[in-house]
C-alpha cells in the first residue's frame, strides 16, 4: 500500500474530456444551426399559405424538422456531456477533500496479485457501427432526395443506396486504417502502474503517484455508438491526470472483449482489477454521484 501524501490544494487534474477549444468551435457550431434552424422555420410560415401547394409546405416543414432534430442530437451529444464534465470536476474537488463523506457503497476487497489477463481492450465490434450509419445514411439521402429535388421515390432510393454503398466503402477502409492504431479503449496494469486509453491518452500513471480512486454513471447520451452508455466510469487520478475506463456489466452483442472473455470471466477480471488497486493505492472508492449538486453549481 502506497501513502499518498497529497494536499487539495496540490490536487488539480486535467480532465481530457473538457477540451476548451473544442468545445468552444463545437458552440460555435450549435448556434449558427439553431439560428439557421429558427430563419428557416420562420421563413415557412411567414410565407403566404397556397392550398394548392400543400405538398410543398409539407416538404418544407419535413426539412424543417430533419434539420431540428440533428441539431436537438448534436446539442444533446456534444454540450449537454460538457456540460457534465464541468460539474464532475467540481466533484471530483470536493470528494478529493472529503473522501469519507463519499465512499461508495461497495468497497473493493484488497488483492496482492496483478488481475489476469494484464491488459483487456474494449472495442464495439465494426459491423454494428456500420449497419447503423450506413441505415441512417441511406434513409436521410432517401427522404432529402425526395423532398428536396422532387424526384420520384424509385430514383431516391437507386441514388441512395448508391451513395450510401461508396459511404460504406470509405467507412471500411477507414476502420482497417484505425483498427492498426493501439488508441481502442483498455486497461493494462502492472507493477509499476495502470494505464487506460479511454481517452486517448496511454501513459501509466505510477502506483504512488495516484491519490484518488472513484465512480460515477457518466453523461446520458441518446446516441452512443462507440461505447455503452450505460457502463459506469471508474477513474484513476494523480494530482496532474485523470485516467477512466468503463466497466460493462451487461457485454452486449456490439461490444468485444480482448482477450475474449465471458460475462462472469469479465466480471472476475474487473473484480480483481478494483481489488489490485485498492491493495497498491490504500484508496477508498469514491462515489462521485453521492456528491449533492449544489457543489457543482
Amino acid at each position: 500500500m502506497i501513502d499518498n501524501n497529497f494536499s487539495a490544494t496540490t490536487f488539480a487534474p486535467v480532465d481530457p474530456q473538457i477540451d476548451t477549444r473544442n468545445q468552444a468551435i463545437n458552440n460555435i457550431i450549435l448556434i449558427f444551426y439553431g439560428i439557421f434552424s429558427a430563419i428557416y422555420l420562420l421563413v415557412i410560415f411567414t410565407l403566404p399559405f397556397n392550398p394548392f401547394n400543400l405538398v410543398g409546405t409539407l416538404r418544407s416543414v419535413a426539412l424543417f424538422l430533419i434539420l431540428f432534430l440533428n441539431f436537438f442530437l448534436n446539442f444533446y451529444n456534444t454540450y449537454l456531456p460538457q456540460r457534465y464534465w464541468r460539474r464532475l470536476q467540481r466533484k471530483r474537488q470536493q470528494a478529493f477533500a472529503q473522501p469519507a463523506s463519499y465512499q461508495a457503497s461497495y468497497q473493493p476487497v484488497p488483492a496482492p496479485q496483478i488481475p489476469q489477463p494484464d491488459r483487456v481492450v474494449t472495442t464495439t465490434k465494426v459491423s454494428a457501427i456500420l449497419l447503423i450509419i450506413l441505415l441512417f445514411s441511406f434513409i436521410f439521402l432517401t427522404v432529402m432526395g425526395v423532398l428536396s429535388f422532387s424526384i420520384s421515390l424509385l430514383v431516391a432510393l437507386l441514388i441512395g443506396a448508391v451513395i450510401t454503398l461508396a459511404i460504406g466503402i470509405l467507412l471500411f477502409i477507414a476502420t482497417y486504417i484505425e483498427r492498426s492504431k493501439p488508441k481502442w479503449p483498455y486497461v493494462e496494469v502492472s507493477e509499476d502502474g495502470i494505464a487506460t486509453a479511454i481517452d486517448k491518452i496511454r501513459q501509466p500513471i505510477p502506483w504512488q503517484d495516484i491519490c484518488f480512486f472513484a465512480t460515477y454513471k457518466g453523461p446520458s447520451t441518446p446516441i452512443k455508438i462507440n461505447s455503452d452508455k450505460y457502463a459506469p466510469y471508474y477513474e484513476l487520478a494523480s494530482p496532474q491526470r485523470i485516467i477512466r475506463w468503463q466497466y460493462h456489466s451487461r457485454l452486449s452483442p456490439r461490444i468485444k472483449i480482448q482477450p475474449e472473455l465471458d460475462q462472469a470471466a469479465y466480471d472476475r477480471w474487473h473484480q480483481q482489477l478494483l481489488g489490485y488497486i485498492k491493495e497498491r493505492t490504500g484508496l477508498p472508492l469514491v462515489d462521485l454521484d453521492a456528491v449533492p449538486a449544489n457543489w457543482a453549481s
